[in-house]
Parts: structure tokens; sequence; C-alpha cells
């Protein structure tokens, strides 16, 4: 017998009867696919897709977290927009609205349409009371009273304010202050 090895030699040496070519020439020769040529990645693509995705995440991670300072401008800008509710609920609902601050609660209350000397918290959905973050800190000045004053509120007559206000809004990193004329004009500025 005839190892396996020297068997496919002696094969190929043959020659074929009619044309006299090697056998292995008239064997047809099957391409290899364009995808075997390149079984993988180089090293260079694979670092320009682990460049890319940093970029990526250094881009979206700098818009994901608000710094302290946008975090006061957000909740400051807030508070102005809930104030503006208040004053136009009460110009064009015909009401009394008053704002209050308690520790870190801001309320909202109606004055009562029976009892002139009564309030109740405000029924209206946009004007629920408020829980400030842990990190602000708010203070309220309506007129010439104190800031450290125990019936500091702001009222909100069908006409107007009843008296200039200036509600500051203090943070880890500044402060803003919303203030209020006699006719209902809010202004939010950096304090």
């Amino acid at each position: 017998p005839i190892p396996p090895s020297q068997r496919a030699t002696r094969i190929l040496d043959q020659r074929l009867p009619s044309t006299g070519a090697p056998l292995q020439a008239q064997m047809p020769v099957k391409a290899r696919p364009c995808w075997c040529l390149s079984c993988g990645f180089t090293l260079i693509e694979i670092l320009i897709v682990i460049v890319i995705l940093g970029i990526t995440t250094v881009l979206a991670s700098a818009n994901l977290f608000q710094t302290d300072e946008e975090k006061l401008q957000q909740e400051s800008e807030k508070l102005l927009a809930v104030l503006q509710i208040a004053r136009d609920e009460a110009a064009f609902g015909g009401r009394v609205i008053a704002v209050t601050i308690t520790g870190k609660e801001i309320q909202f209350l109606e004055r009562d349409f029976a009892d002139p000397s009564r309030w109740n918290a405000s029924a209206i959905e946009a004007l629920k009371p408020r829980t400030l973050s842990a990190a602000f800190d708010a203070q309220l000045r309506v007129g010439s009273a104190s800031a450290e004053s125990k019936d500091n509120h702001i009222t909100f007559l069908p006409i107007g304010v009843a008296a200039p206000f200036e509600f500051a809004l203090r943070g880890p990193v500044g402060s803003r202050k919303i203030s209020g004329d006699a006719i209902g004009n809010l202004r939010l500025v950096k304090a």
C-alpha cells in the first residue's frame, strides 16, 4: 500500500491522456471570498473606534450633568413662571392670591370670598405648594419689611401687586432675585 501523502502526489503528477497537461491544472480552483482575506480588524481601526466612542461619551456627559449655576438659573426661572401664573390668575380670575414662604416651602393662598379675613390653599393646579431643593435658600422682602418678618407674603390683587417685593433665591454658587413692582411687572436678575 501507498501512504496517503504519496498517493496524492502521484495523482497530481499523472497526466491526462488526451491533453498531456498535469491533472492539477485541469481542476477548477475555488476563489476565496473577500472577507476571508481580512478576517478581523486592524489595531488602527479599533483605536479609531475607541477614540470616537470616547469623544462621544465626553460630549454626552458634559450635557448630562447640570452645574450648580445652571440649577440655580433653572429653579429661578421656574419660580418666576409660577409667580407670573399667580399674578395672571389674580388679574384674570378676579381673585386675591398670596404667596408665602415657610422654611423651604412656597405656598399659594386664595382669599375666601365669603370671609375676606380668611385664606384658603389655592385650588389652581399650577399653584400647588412647592418645596425648594435643600441646596437653595429663599428670602422674601415685601415693601419696606425686613427679610426676617414673619408675615412676609406677596399679594397679587386683581389690579396688580399690593406692595413691591424682592424674592431672593440663594444657591451654593450665587443668587438670583425676582422683583415685582406695584403694577405687577416681574423681573429676574442675577444678584
